[in-house]
């Protein structure tokens, strides 16, 4: 059992990068009735003290901008650490659906009309999926979600004027206010769309038609949404590296130089281990527990709590070794292989651009147009690991 227990520890601990402590608070989000993420992410107020700490969980009402921010690279990391969860989980529920061509298409679902509360799309054709979308983002405006500045909708021209009596929220100064970084000016969310259209779901999903098209699109939008947030990360990580060394990248923005820009933001060590954390993370999860293993408990018998974790820890060390066998495709609902493609080849990729997007614009020139928001500086039509027949 110690064996056991002391392998899969050293994994997890070995692939996993340094975090900030949770009484560091990473970015408040979308509202103010409680202290903590939607993605699940513990925040704290106030200061480090354990007197302060007790003072502020006694405290009937925190304003958002009483939520004090952290810009270090560690808090971020661990904030995106958190994220992966969400996304894993996600591909994972699209993948038992087939890949429902006809939600796409634009009069594949006929009798579209606008979606109840949004704005400017009346006469346009959608898809299912826009028309989904779009009055997801409507009803999501309304409690203040694309106010905050880790939040970009995909149609923000169809957002509808909020109306609610919700107040509008104070966020602590995070990013430069520059126009041109606002979250209208420098949002990746239309080459995001695209790539998860024409490659993410060509390579998680089966092809054909099952008519299960409502849950592939709450599905899609659950995806397309925490995808989102995720790229957009980028622009916290490039702030606090800028702030980390600002002289240099001022001058590699001078002379035009996004190669030396990307280079100089690009750890490729922490990416390594995002990558095998985040295979790791898809061979459990989507995998079914081995329940043969574990022994059972019968009524009046001693607790066998012992054998049962020692079984769970072999389970999970098998998992683990199994993830790292990069030449064989898992057997499970679905191939970690897959989701290590789609961060090392689209969700890494597209943060970088937007840093290195961020930091031009932050350093006052317009960025590339490589790094333009509508395409990727390396493109990619299709994942190493191809698409599922």
């Amino acid at each position: 059992l110690i064996i056991l227990i002391s392998f899969y520890r050293s994994q997890c601990e070995a692939f996993a990068p340094p975090m900030a402590s949770y009484t560091e608070l990473s970015f408040p989000l979308w509202s103010s009735s409680a202290p903590s993420f939607v993605d699940g992410t513990s925040v704290a107020v106030g200061s480090a003290s354990n007197n302060d700490d007790e003072a502020d969980e006694n405290e009937e009402h925190i304003t958002t901008k009483e939520f004090h921010s952290t810009l270090s690279l560690d808090s971020i990391r661990a904030s995106l650490i958190r994220q992966e969860e969400t996304i894993i989980f996600a591909l994972i529920e699209r993948a038992q659906f087939r890949q429902n061509d006809v939600v796409y298409e634009v009069g594949g679902v006929p009798g579209l009309s606008a979606p109840p509360g949004s704005v400017n799309c009346k006469g346009e054709d959608l898809s299912f999926l826009d028309f989904m979308l779009t009055g997801t983002e409507a009803l999501h405006s309304m409690v203040r979600r694309y106010e905050s500045p880790q939040e970009h909708a995909f149609f923000p021209s169809r957002l509808p004027e909020r109306t609610t009596s919700l107040q509008k929220l104070e966020y602590p100064s995070i990013l430069s206010s520059d126009e041109a970084l606002n979250n209208v000016n420098l949002n990746w969310n239309k080459i995001l769309y695209d790539k998860y259209l024409n490659v993410i779901v060509p390579a998680i999903a089966a092809k054909g038609d099952d008519e299960q098209y409502g849950s592939t699109v709450t599905n899609d939008i659950a995806i397309l949404q925490a995808l989102s947030k995720r790229i957009h990360y980028g622009k916290f990580v490039a702030e606090s590296k800028y702030r980390s060394d600002p002289e240099q990248y001022q001058r590699l923005v001078d002379e035009g130089d996004a190669d030396g820009v990307m280079e100089l933001l690009t750890n490729a060590l922490v990416e390594e281990r995002l990558l095998t954390r985040v295979r790791l993370k898809a061979a459990s999860y989507g995998r079914d527990p081995l329940l043969s293993s574990l022994p059972t408990v019968e009524d009046g018998e001693e607790d066998n709590s012992t054998s049962i974790i020692a079984a769970a820890a072999a389970a999970a060390v098998v998992a683990a070794v199994e993830a790292m066998k990069k030449d064989d495709h898992l057997k499970g609902k679905m191939d970690p292989a897959i989701i290590e493609s789609i961060y090392r080849e689209l969700i890494i990729p597209m943060t970088k651009d937007i840093e290195v997007a961020y930091l031009f614009l932050r350093c006052g020139r317009e960025p590339p147009p490589e790094y333009a928001s509508d395409r990727m500086s390396l493109d990619v039509t299709e994942l190493s690991t191809g698409n599922i027949p």
